[in-house]
């Protein structure tokens, strides 16, 4: 028997339809469903917040940023060292992981780091001994910052408990390195937010 050509291709149509799985029809459903989450206004706004959460901003020298008063929060908020001279080094890029407490208000499913930079630096630090009333100490132990412990800030101690220390004398200067760690600052680009190491908002202007 001649069937038309049109009633065969509607008759393998519906065969084709009819042999379709239930595991091709469901995931066709849930790619529609993606495809639908993806356009919604609240998806975009995630994917543009984990775009920018991980893009790296631009390499810059060291005369980008004037970093004391971010080296100033590594020293002990008692006052007993003081930062004679720091030289930053240039700003390497970085993501960083957001710190604890600005973690809270995250939204689930939005990024839980930020762009920023690592900025090596080198300071001249010296000893102001505070609180003794009678003899003062000879010398004591200043703990350093290592790369494994780079968020660590410098103290003075009895003991070295295991860290990188050098020996200090009063009143005289020692030479130290860092790294201090710095965001990119949402509401001003123009300016760099330092790591709260002393749960403080610190922020470093950038030059022109």
């Amino acid at each position: 028997m001649n069937y038309p050509t049109r009633y065969l291709a509607l008759l393998t149509l519906s065969l084709a339809t009819a042999c379709q799985s239930k595991e091709e029809k469901a995931s066709a459903a849930l790619a529609d469903a993606l495809e639908a989450q993806a356009e919604s206004p609240a998806e975009q706004a995630r994917m543009a917040a984990q775009k920018a959460a991980y893009a790296l901003p631009p390499a810059r020298p060291a005369s980008a940023v004037d970093v004391r008063a971010g080296v100033e929060q590594l020293l002990p908020a008692e006052g007993y060292l003081e930062l004679v001279s720091v030289k930053g080094q240039a700003l390497q890029p970085i993501t960083l992981v957001l710190p604890p407490m600005w973690r809270i208000g995250v939204k689930p499913g939005y990024p839980k780091v930020g762009p920023g930079y690592k900025i090596p630096f080198e300071a001249v630090l010296r000893w102001k001994p505070t609180g003794y009333v009678e003899t003062k100490p000879k010398s004591a132990l200043l703990v350093l910052q290592t790369p494994k412990d780079s968020l660590m800030r410098f103290y003075i101690s009895e003991m070295s408990m295991g860290s990188k220390v050098v020996q200090v004398r009063p009143g005289e200067p020692v030479t130290v390195q860092g790294v201090l760690y710095t965001y990119l600052d949402r509401d001003n680009p123009q300016r760099l937010l330092v790591y709260p190491y002393q749960d403080k908002q610190v922020y470093l202007p950038l030059a022109n």
